[in-house]
């Protein structure tokens, strides 16, 4: 019995400090499969709804670049700051920690490699180096798109606060008025939430459109503090 707490003790203690790694983990999965859904997308639409789709993944890349640069015109450096660091390490980890973007500088350079690099650029590089260039625009839209994400953390969280609050304040007033228990709209109010923030996220930051990210963030707004007014809401009365 003894040895099975300490054993447990031992896992709880594990999970206390290894939480932060598997959490980062878990992040950096979801980013790595966002953006691999990003370029496939991209790839889908350039096979049957772009005209040239070289240029029109040049185009949207421009086009995010240019917002955030006329954003930063009014004053909000921090924000071309955040992007463009998002933007060049999101582009390190696709292509320059996989060494994609000196395969690329390589070919269309015409530089001297070895036999084996050189069936490498024949092979795959130069048969699929339109599709390559325009992962690589799409994946610079993608981390810029993460970093007008994160700016909005704040605001989202701020919201969650006083839906959060207000949410309380009407189950105080329930529970002395012995109102009627709702597991269900708990439920609801809490999935739907969770639902709309990550399906509206997911169709932001992966389709290759140009979109205006404060529709997104008017949705995300909306959608967090009805969803948390309602958690709260009809949280238990009797704790």
């Amino acid at each position: 019995m003894a040895s099975n707490r300490n054993g447990a003790y031992d896992s709880n203690l594990a999970v206390a400090f290894l939480w932060p790694f598997t959490t980062l983990m878990w992040g950096l999965f979801i980013f790595v499969l966002l953006g691999c859904g990003a370029i496939i997308l991209a790839l889908f639409f350039a096979q049957y709804y772009w005209v040239d789709p070289v240029e029109a993944s040049d185009m949207l890349f421009k086009t995010e670049a240019a917002r955030v640069h006329a954003l930063s015109a009014n004053g909000t450096l921090r924000l071309i700051a955040l992007t463009n660091f998002t933007s060049q390490w999101t582009y390190w980890l696709f292509f320059q920690a996989t060494s994609l973007h000196d395969a690329m500088y390589a070919y269309f350079n015409h530089l001297t490699v070895n036999r084996l690099d050189q069936v490498y650029l024949t092979q795959f590089v130069g048969r699929n180096s339109r599709e390559i260039y325009i992962a690589m625009n799409i994946i610079q839209v993608y981390g810029l798109r993460i970093g007008f994400l994160i700016t909005f953390i704040p605001l989202l969280f701020l919201v969650y606060v006083i839906a959060g609050i207000d949410g309380l304040t009407e189950r105080y007033i329930r529970r002395a008025c012995a109102g009627r228990e709702s597991a269900d709209m708990y439920k609801i109010g809490k999935l739907s939430k969770l639902l709309l923030i990550s399906s509206g996220i997911t169709f932001y930051l992966c389709t290759p459109i140009n979109l205006n990210p404060y529709w997104l963030i008017a949705i995300l707004v909306i959608s967090v503090a009805v969803g948390t007014r309602i958690q709260w809401q009809y949280y238990k009365k009797y704790l």
